[in-house]
């Protein structure tokens, strides 16, 4: 009788299969997959015209010469200097809304500034001022987001403030205009490094829960800070004995001692500001549903207005003791400063973590704005680019002495509703400022300081608005992870400084990304009964059908068939080592490895690596994968690699390891049918195009394991051998 006849593997692949096969051969009885018989119909759905069968869907074709062309220095220009593409396209109607913009953001945002400066930074009000007025001028220039307003920010401010409380507390003799100098440079230089090697992925490590965790906690310290200010406690916090720097530390100073030193006059105007001002920020978010105009009303700016006028008429400073902003140091544009002068060189050393704090913060809080305004506007944004004009107008707003600047979503999204098209508007916001510096200075002296300590507060309580939708929506989906890494923020914050909860939330998502990589994602597939799908096993049975009822599994005896649906890299080369191992003692990736085993140790035979998913492989992992694959084959473990990307590197790795030599191969039969020529007449491959195929050819090798290097009932010599190699030369 003669022997049954596999068809040849290149037909199996180029669809010269009838598709009427059944599943079962009936010669053999071996089962064929539906995607094998399948095959020999894919190229008749094809027409000529590149029209799919339906007759609805062109092929579209793309000049690939044109795109690999390299850019001229015309086409690069615009993307380093973003002004240049929108600059052309600029219109009177563009300019009558940036106008309109800038003037309403200029009316509530000089006052913030100066509240950022003088009750938050603890530095002479000129640094705020400056910084909302140089920096904003530069990001015209520079930045790539055309709505963003960038200024100083409460955050940040904070940072500078803790810092500045340090110096004065140990060294009398460094000026607070240099420390936010210094400061702002460090910031700076930090960031245009960042964006010159390109490292502006580095905005994706940091969480929205470690930001949300943060700027709680410092919306909480704002509002612990100007109590101090609201209650005209800062000279009793200097001279008492203790240690009351820290957020905790002023919550224990305020209980113990504010109830016997508080000034009535300061207090008693800070709660009638407060209650305005809150007052008139629950109207606004009622009425504004229906009249979006209330937007454009400056509350901040009006009580700040009122409260010079009164502090002029009635004579605050002297007549109730009520501080005011007072004479403070500035020169007008004259005077600029050096941070690289000999004198200066000393303090980077203690200002380097608060500048590289203020650069992180900074940057991370830019970036959530800017992905914010990209993501409702549909605007084009480059962290790269961004890190640059960052980095260089901190740069600039350093040598006047000014606070570290970045962009803001509130400010930015108010810009938005305004009218605001371009950069322009910000432009405006820094004349606008610059213009009040040199004209009003002298009506500026006679703020209270109270009243911007108020201001303060409002703007922490509104920090601290979104906590509880957060808390909820994370406890609502199971976010343990988020939970702690806030939590963790929020406390190092409070009990201690803005640097340590920033740290400790950097630490804590480093180590959750680092475990995140480190773990290998490797599937134990089954094939469902009456189709050709795979599926992960463990997934499979966790998730129940709606109905309640699932398909059985065939699974393959003595076959294993692992699929690795990630990249692989050094980090989780070795866990994929470790998965493989309960693998092959319990059948499954997710068992606890102090159990009995419970296959046998000769239980494998045949396994099948599916690397449809593994789009790139470093050297490293290369390493332990051939390592791997090399342990199996000296037990006699037959290895398939199926589904392999066509990705060059990871062939040639796969080459160059030695893997492919020692894996299993498939062989297809050529032109030639003479015995001289049978070695020519045979090609041999190691990629398998799919599952179905290698276990076809498995179970055509246990088909013919007893014929083996013995003759065919009609004389001819058998080929297959130990390689599975499958001929229909007998």
């Amino acid at each position: 009788m003669k022997p049954p006849t596999l068809l040849p593997v290149d037909e199996v692949r180029y669809g010269s299969i009838d598709a009427s096969l059944p599943d079962k051969d009936k010669a053999t009885g071996i089962w064929v997959p539906d995607s094998v018989r399948r095959a020999s119909t894919a190229d008749s759905l094809r027409r000529p015209d590149g029209i799919q069968a339906n007759g609805v869907i062109p092929v579209k074709k793309v000049d690939r010469n044109n795109i690999e062309t390299q850019p001229t220095i015309k086409d690069l220009l615009p993307y380093y200097l973003p002004f240049m593409s929108w600059a052309p396209m600029y219109t009177w109607d563009k300019f009558f809304g940036d106008l309109v913009a800038g003037i309403s953001l200029a009316s509530f945002q000089i006052p913030l500034a100066l509240s950022y400066a003088t009750s938050i930074a603890h530095v002479e009000p000129i640094c705020g001022l400056y910084s909302l007025a140089f920096t904003p001028l530069v990001y015209a220039v520079f930045g790539s987001v055309p709505q963003m307003i960038v200024g100083p920010e409460s955050a940040i401010s904070l940072v500078v403030g803790q810092a500045t409380e340090q110096f004065s507390a140990h060294s009398k003799d460094v000026d607070t205009i240099t420390i936010s100098m210094m400061i702002t440079f460090i910031s700076g230089i930090v960031l245009l490094f960042l964006g010159t090697i390109r490292l502006g992925f580095l905005g994706n490590i940091l969480s929205k829960a470690l930001l949300r965790g943060f700027i709680s906690s410092v919306g909480l310290v704002m509002i612990i800070n100007s109590l101090v200010s609201e209650l005209k406690l800062n000279k009793i916090l200097k001279e008492v004995e203790g240690h009351y720097h820290t957020p905790v530390g002023k919550v224990l100073f305020l209980i113990r001692y504010s109830s016997e030193y508080y000034h009535k006059p300061t207090a008693l105007l800070s709660l009638i500001c407060f209650l305005i001002l809150i007052t008139m920020r629950i109207l606004k978010k009622k009425v504004m549903k229906h009249h979006r105009w209330l937007i454009f009303v400056p509350e901040i700016l009006i009580v700040v207005a009122a409260s010079i006028y009164l502090s002029l008429r009635y004579d605050f400073k002297h007549s109730y003791g009520i501080s005011t902003i007072g004479d403070f140091k500035t020169d007008g544009f004259g005077v600029v400063g050096n941070p690289l002068a000999t004198e200066n060189r000393w303090l980077y050393s203690p200002l380097l973590n608060s500048g590289l704090a203020v650069a992180m913060l900074g940057f991370f809080e830019s970036t959530t704005a800017s992905k914010s305004l990209g993501s409702d506007y549909n605007l084009a944004y480059s962290s790269n680019r961004e890190l640059i004009a960052l980095g260089t107008m901190n740069v600039v707003g350093s040598i006047f002495g000014a606070l570290p600047s970045f962009g803001g979503y509130g400010r930015s999204k108010v810009n938005v509703f305004s009218g605001g098209k371009t950069v322009i508007s910000g432009a405006i916001v820094g004349i606008i400022t610059l213009l009040t510096t040199q004209l009003l200075l002298p009506i500026i002296h006679y703020t209270p300081t109270c009243v911007l300590a108020v201001i303060t507060t409002i703007i922490g309580i509104s920090l601290l608005e979104e906590i509880p939708g957060d808390f909820r929506f994370h406890l609502r989906c199971h976010g343990y992870s988020e939970l702690t890494v806030f939590t963790l923020t929020f406390i190092a914050t409070l009990c201690h400084s803005v640097e340590l909860g920033v740290t400790v939330g950097c630490i804590y998502s480093i180590i959750i990304i680092v475990k995140h990589s480190a773990l290998s994602r490797i599937q134990i597939l089954a094939k469902m009964e009456g189709s050709d799908r795979f599926v992960n096993i463990d997934d499979y049975f966790k998730n129940v059908s709606q109905d309640g009822e699932q398909a059985e599994l065939e699974e393959f005896e003595h076959c294993f068939i692992v699929k690795i649906p990630e990249p692989l890299t050094f980090t989780n080369g070795e866990d994929l080592r470790s998965r493989l191992n309960r693998l092959e003692r319990f059948g499954a990736v997710h068992v606890h490895p102090g159990r009995p085993d419970i296959l046998e140790a000769d239980e494998m035979e045949f396994l099948i690596f599916d690397l449809e998913g593994m789009t790139s492989m470093d050297s490293g992992s290369t390493q332990i994968l051939s390592e791997i694959i090399e342990s199996y084959v000296n037990r006699n473990v037959r290895v398939y690699l199926t589904r392999v990307s066509k990705h060059k590197i990871i062939r040639e790795r796969l080459k160059s390891s030695g893997i492919l030599d020692i894996v299993e191969k498939v062989r297809v039969e050529g032109s030639s049918s003479s015995q001289s020529n049978v070695d020519d007449a045979i090609r041999s491959t190691p990629f398998f195009s799919g599952i179905e195929e290698a276990l076809y050819v498995i179970e055509r090798t246990n088909l013919n394991r007893g014929s083996i290097g013995e003759f065919s009932t009609d004389g001819t010599c058998s080929i297959i051998s130990r390689t599975l190699v499958n001929s229909n030369l007998v």
